[in-house]
């Protein structure tokens, strides 16, 4: 089976799938960074090998991953705009405080988060492209990928996501709240 090689736009987003930085799939491919940007530019083509290294990491993932990364940013469905909520209403000064810090607060743990939550997801993808029969065998041996993995899947990664995401529904209940005592 043939799998065809992502179009330039692609392959940042593999890397974003798999949360590999250039030089990262740079040493995977078995070239330097600058070709790999120069290549992500569309100024410059992949070696042979490099082609072959990528066919092959592409080869490993999902079928449904291959085609969701081979969509060039143009071809996507232009994303939804976004919606504007109705201004709050006015509260007593100390709660209108309340609410401001509570949703910077939010905001902190929310972008806090974010990277977390990403690598989790980017974890699964590193294990799952792993234990894929179809694995390059550069993949396999490469020991920081799978560590890296194993990291940002551990036990501390996880109680840390799980705390933030307490925090998080401990500040959306309080600005539910305010926004209850708002309607009063």
């Amino acid at each position: 089976m043939r799998t065809t090689l992502p179009r330039a736009g692609s392959m940042p987003a593999l890397r974003r799938y798999l949360s590999l930085s250039q030089a990262d799939l740079a040493r995977l491919l078995g070239i330097n960074r600058v070709r790999v940007a120069e290549a992500e530019a569309g100024t410059r083509f992949l070696t042979a090998e490099a082609r072959e290294a990528l066919s092959a990491l592409l080869a490993a993932l999902p079928l449904a991953t291959r085609q969701a990364l081979a969509v060039a940013p143009g071809d996507a469905p232009p994303p939804l705009p976004p919606t504007v909520p109705a201004p709050p209403a006015p509260l007593p000064r100390p709660l209108a405080r309340r609410r401001h810090l509570a949703t910077q607060e939010l905001d902190r743990v929310l972008a806090t988060l974010a990277p977390l939550e990403a690598r989790r997801l980017a974890s699964a993808a590193r294990l799952a492209l792993l234990a894929a029969p179809a694995c390059p065998p550069a993949l396999a041996q490469d020991e920081l990928f799978a560590a890296q993995a194993r990291l940002w899947a551990g036990p501390a990664a996880e109680a840390e996501r799980r705390l933030l995401l307490a925090r998080a529904a401990g500040l959306r209940a309080e600005l539910a709240a305010l926004a209850g005592e708002a309607g009063r």
